[in-house]
């Protein structure tokens, strides 16, 4: 398999990894309130909303729109997942819904990481792979 198309996957499954970790957590929030609210809409149908566009960018087939797309969706959901990383730090924990991991070796013992931690560094890969592959792919291209 050559670079480019793993690189393609690699940022593909990703980003799929986001879209449904959003989806999940929209599908929460639509049970019992899990989301913050910016002002009246909850922030995880916007950061489900942005990850669906960079989806789209990524399985549309007009090269044109790829980057518009995918700029957009990136951006909402960066400047979301930065401004609650930084709130979350600052309120002890009080602002992100959690994502809990469990610790294997017959211990109870789990970690709690907030979901826009968990976000934020998925969103900085996700741009360095999308950098080194689609976006540098369309800018190689003759105009």
């Amino acid at each position: 398999m050559n670079k480019n198309r793993t690189i393609f996957i690699s940022l593909l499954l990703l980003v799929l990894y986001g879209f449904f970790g959003a989806l999940a957590i929209s599908y929460q929030n639509f049970q019992n309130n899990a989301c913050p609210h910016l002002f009246s809409i909850p922030v995880c149908y916007v950061v489900l909303a942005a990850y669906s566009l960079m989806l789209m960018s990524l399985l549309i087939p007009h090269k044109g729109c790829k980057h518009h797309f995918f700029s957009v969706g990136w951006g909402m959901a960066f400047i979301i997942a930065l401004l609650a990383s930084i709130a979350e730090f600052f309120s002890a924990g009080a602002v992100c819904p959690t994502a809990q991991a469990g610790m294997r070796g017959g211990s109870d013992l789990s970690v709690v990481i907030p979901t826009c931690y968990i976000s934020l560094a998925l969103l900085i890969v996700i741009l360095g792979l999308f950098i080194k592959g689609p976006y540098k792919k369309i800018c190689n291209l003759p105009s």
